[in-house]
């Protein structure tokens, strides 16, 4: 596991706890507008590094339409973007950051400001990536291609931002950080990140946080966000939590867990907002767990799975073990469990809520389902 110390607000401050090695260093900084950056450690040997800072700070409002790109190689390296545009330009994006790992333990750190665009590709193992954006119309990609990776998507204070985790390996079926859940069966891996309002990649009180060890994890703040998380491998962990109890709206999260899902966890939580759609794909062998929280109005929930899998859909309810929140009225569940043993609980509060649970094809499932409001429906097919 590596820690990763953060000054709360800062968005320099950023440096990486690893084992020190032997490699190259190359430092870039840039003030104005219209930079581009490159460096490239391809043919380095290992423990390279590279820092990357465009602009001064988050107040600099003549920062903006930068462009960096990191390129790494070798095993152990760390490469840390910082792209300040305090004006929040209108153009999309006003920064640009692109990094490429293809060794193994890399880890990377992207810090922006403004309407901006991260792409982060690791082609090995054990390898971190952690972005922070601020302001509106974001966007970020991580893709990792080998096992026990990290990923964690921060995008705060803004709109329209989307977000976007691929995983292809396997993760190591257990997942923990600063609020550490115990609700699965059979693993303790649900994670609720919940990050702090107001900072890119905020710290605790002491200016520390521990991420990992593996697993994907996307947290917004505001409204009309997209938040998508895809894993191929077994006993990994997606997290997407939009909203932060700020009553946003029109949120959309999505996780895939599909080609073995043994111990795979999947949480979603759109919290204080309406019109939110969340949706959970498990598809494996089973073993899989999935959990979705919504504390508003006139929000969706889906969950589909195949296997001998547990949903639990939670509509007006909030906490580690849920307990009502208030009467929240309009809302819609529905989960489809294929092959055997399934189990689903759904809970709804306030009125016209509808929950549709299917579990055909298959002995040993059960369902339950809670409805605290008038009109509501309720229907089980087994």
């Amino acid at each position: 596991m590596k820690t990763l110390i953060f000054a709360s607000v800062s968005l320099a401050a950023l440096l990486v706890a690893a084992p020190a090695l032997a490699g190259n260093n190359t430092t870039i900084q840039q003030l104005g507008t219209a930079q581009h950056a490159t460096a490239d450690q391809t043919n380095s040997s290992d423990g390279g590094v590279i820092q990357i800072t465009q602009g001064l700070d988050a107040t600099q409002g003549t920062d903006g339409y930068n462009q960096a790109t990191a390129t790494q190689g070798g095993s152990g390296n760390q490469a840390t973007i910082t792209q300040s545009q305090g004006a929040y330009g209108v153009a999309n994006p006003s920064n640009t950051s692109t990094s490429d790992q293809e060794g193994v333990n890399g880890t990377v750190v992207v810090v922006q400001v403004g309407n901006n665009s991260s792409n982060i590709s690791q082609g090995g193992s054990g390898e971190h990536a952690l972005v922070g954006q601020a302001n509106n119309f974001n966007t970020s990609v991580i893709v990792q291609a080998g096992v026990n990776e990290l990923g964690v998507v921060n995008q705060q204070a803004g709109v329209s931002n989307v977000a976007s985790i691929s995983q292809a390996g396997t993760g190591t079926g257990v997942s923990g950080g600063s609020n550490v859940l115990t609700h699965g069966p059979g693993a303790n891996q649900i994670w609720s990140e919940e990050l702090l309002t107001g900072s890119v990649l905020p710290g605790a009180s002491t200016g520390t946080i521990v991420y990992g060890p593996t697993g994907a994890v996307i947290d917004q703040n505001g409204s009309n966000h997209s938040g998508t998380i895809n894993q191929a491998g077994y006993q990994n962990f997606a997290d997407v939590t939009q909203g932060n109890q700020d009553g946003s709206t029109n949120d959309t999260g999505m996780i895939t867990q599909g080609a073995g899902t043994y111990y795979a966890e999947g949480l979603i939580q759109q919290t204080g907002g309406s019109n939110n759609i969340a949706t959970t794909n498990q598809q494996g062998s089973g073993s899989g767990y999935s959990l979705t929280d919504q504390n508003g109005s006139n929000n969706q929930a889906y969950a589909n799975q195949v296997g001998n899998e547990t949903s639990v859909i939670d509509q007006g309810y909030t906490g580690t073990i849920p307990s009502a929140s208030g009467a929240v009225n309009g809302n819609y569940a529905n989960v489809n469990q294929t092959s055997g043993n399934n189990t689903s609980l759904v809970q709804q509060t306030g009125n016209y809520g509808q929950a549709w649970v299917s579990q055909t094809a298959q002995a040993g499932a059960t369902s339950t389902i809670s409805q605290g409001g008038s009109y509501s429906v309720a229907v089980v097919r087994q």
